[in-house]
């Protein structure tokens, strides 16, 4: 995981639900805003080492401005970015192994890990699921539920 490195969320305008209290590298850059290499920047403390864009729409080209070295930055959505800068394309799949899983349950149950769920639906209701998904602005995962 993270090992002693905090992660820094780059978001849309759309605020997100932080806690109060969370420190200044745990609040969320508006990855939108004229701001945001200035913000994330001060957000990390200074030093970024690494990216993961999990949204697109400029996210890898916010992380080259910021100095993250191509081999550093991981995409799973902007593939035209792996040709503009030598960038990472690798999705879940590189770890959707039975071991990579247990791991994850391990510190989902021992509290090191959390997954927030943003809408369950019964899969009757799958179309409206997807319809939710294509807003791209959800704030977790969407679960279908059986």
């Amino acid at each position: 995981m993270c090992r002693g490195r905090w992660p820094v969320r780059c978001s849309s305008p759309a605020p997100l639900r932080t806690r109060p209290s969370a420190p200044s590298h745990r609040r969320p850059v508006n990855g939108s805003s004229s701001r945001a290499p200035r913000e994330a920047w001060a957000a990390a403390g200074g030093s970024i080492d690494g990216f993961v864009d999990t949204f697109g729409g400029g996210y890898v080209d916010l992380a080259v401005r910021l100095g993250v070295r191509p081999e550093r930055i991981d995409t799973i959505i902007d593939f035209a970015a792996e040709k503009k800068h030598g960038v990472k394309t690798e999705g879940g799949a590189a770890a959707a192994t039975g071991q990579v899983l247990g791991e994850m349950v391990g510190l989902i149950r021992d509290g090191k890990l959390e997954v927030p769920i943003a809408k369950a639906f019964p899969l009757d209701r799958v179309q409206d699921a997807y319809r939710e998904l294509e807003q791209r602005h959800t704030r977790g995962k969407i679960v279908l539920v059986p």
